[in-house]
């Protein structure tokens, strides 16, 4: 089962912010998540609707917003309530082009010989002037096309038409056109689901991390059932301040190696949340994401999100370009290209996004902690950088006015980055979110093999 994720990023994978409005005509439902969207000129995009003719996708409903002549038109239909999706994809004629400037060649060159020869204006204008006639026909054909190309959404007694105006927005189409099918499968199976919506405190992410252990299994399943206990564990933990003092020097130091260690791990298990801090307990919209990542492209990816209906769980696996998921089975698809969002998410949940935060330059605040006899160095940055923030939000053009601040731990004995914290806020705003990520089990033999899949290849209707 697929969930409704962002996207991220292209914004896809942190940030609420950049589409919390959609240049404030329509509100956000309450839980409503940015997917994507399609702008009839340059394709699709990951930003907010801000052209002249955007179709927006959420997790909830189709915004289409269109201004031509002065007129503007902002339409919203629900995800649930889509009957059938259609691509008019209309492509110019070349031959047609071709036709018309041979044809304008020839009626040049007839008119200039005839006039050379027998200099007769009528005779010339008409040897010259048919042809010309022609190709201005079969280039207007051409230029001035009867019908733009449309992605065309029914509803029930009403027709949302996105137009296509250029060659990039044609290409996007058949990838938007299948990602709000999956989000309206993610929508029906939610509304049948029998699972009523998390409100305890612990329940959830216990839940969440019962689902990991069943379903992120490698060779080893016990190791799986361990790593994802202890990195729950990890991220819950508090460090206390140690007695022992850092001369900023060896700050500096500590830092460079963290970033040498790390990056050269062959492998290791992460488990990233995403959560609003106003909330006690893990509640709609909040995410808990597992990685095995083995260097240089092999992920395994087991995902909880949290949706109006209840939990949904979605598990995948990437091997350089191989991709497969997990339905009732495994399933290997046909079109691994349809996947480009779980792709990016596997990148954006590696360790890379907060070594840049640590090549930010000097920490803000700095400290000597300890966890059950393990000392660890505290670094906090804020705020962060553009070009880190950019790193953590997953996002290459952060939006204006959202500002971070990130806390990291570092192991003190092997320089290993254990365990950060994210906090993500709009300056004016109340919205605000946390992500904290934790680290483990780095170059333990961890394998990511390929999934026993069916002989029969998935359905690609």
């Amino acid at each position: 089962m697929r969930d409704a994720r962002c996207c991220t990023d292209k914004d896809l994978t942190v940030s609420r912010f950049a589409q919390d409005s959609l240049e404030q005509q329509i509100p956000w439902i309450e839980g409503e998540r940015f997917q994507l969207a399609l702008d009839s000129r340059d394709g699709a995009i990951n930003e907010r609707a801000v052209g002249k003719d955007t179709l927006t996708v959420t997790t909830r409903r189709l915004i289409r917003l269109g201004h031509r002549g002065g007129r503007r038109t902002t339409a919203a239909v629900p995800l649930d309530r889509l009957t059938a999706i259609e691509v008019i994809d209309i492509e110019r004629d070349n031959a047609r082009l071709m036709s018309g400037l041979i044809s304008l060649a020839v009626g040049a060159a007839l008119g200039w010989v005839s006039w050379t020869i027998l200099a007769v204006m009528p005779l010339s204008l008409v040897l010259g002037g048919l042809p010309v006639l022609v190709a201005v026909f079969l280039i207007s054909d051409y230029v001035f096309t009867d019908e733009d190309g449309a992605l065309v959404v029914y509803v029930d007694g009403y027709v949302l038409r996105q137009p296509l105006l250029s060659r990039e927005s044609r290409r996007d189409a058949y990838f938007i056109a299948n990602r709000i099918y999956e989000l309206m499968a993610v929508s029906a199976s939610s509304a049948h689901a029998n699972t009523e919506p998390t409100h305890v405190k612990n329940a959830g992410l216990a839940r969440a991390t019962q689902t990991v252990e069943q379903t992120l299994t490698s060779g080893e399943p016990e190791m799986a059932s361990a790593s994802s206990s202890y990195l729950a564990s990890l991220i819950t933990s508090r460090f206390e301040p140690a007695t022992d003092g850092i001369a900023i020097t060896d700050v500096s130091e500590r830092v460079a190696r963290c970033i040498t260690a790390t990056e050269g791990a062959a492998s290791y298990v992460t488990r990233q949340i995403i959560r609003d801090p106003a909330n006690q307990q893990l509640s709609e919209g909040d995410y808990v994401r597992d990685l095995e990542f083995v260097a240089p492209d092999r992920f395994r990816v087991s995902q909880t999100a949290w949706a109006p209906r209840g939990e949904i769980h979605d598990c995948w696996v990437s091997i350089g370009t191989d991709f497969y998921r997990l339905a009732s089975a495994w399933q290997k698809p046909e079109d691994p290209s349809r996947f480009y969002v779980e792709r990016q998410l596997n990148a954006h949940l590696t360790v890379t996004k907060y070594l840049n935060v640590l090549r930010q330059g000097y920490p803000t605040e700095y400290e000597l902690t300890t966890n059950k006899g393990k000392q660890y160095l505290q670094v906090r940055y804020e705020p962060l950088g553009r070009e880190a923030l950019a790193s953590v939000l997953g996002n290459a053009s952060p939006p204006q006015g959202v500002i971070g601040s990130a806390t990291i731990w570092i192991d003190y004995e092997t320089d290993l980055l254990i365990k950060s914290e994210v906090k993500i806020s709009e300056q004016g705003g109340d919205h605000k979110l946390i992500v904290e990520q934790a680290f483990a089990f780095y170059d333990t033999g961890l394998a990511v093999e390929a999934p026993s899949v069916p002989t029969r290849p998935e359905s690609t209707s």
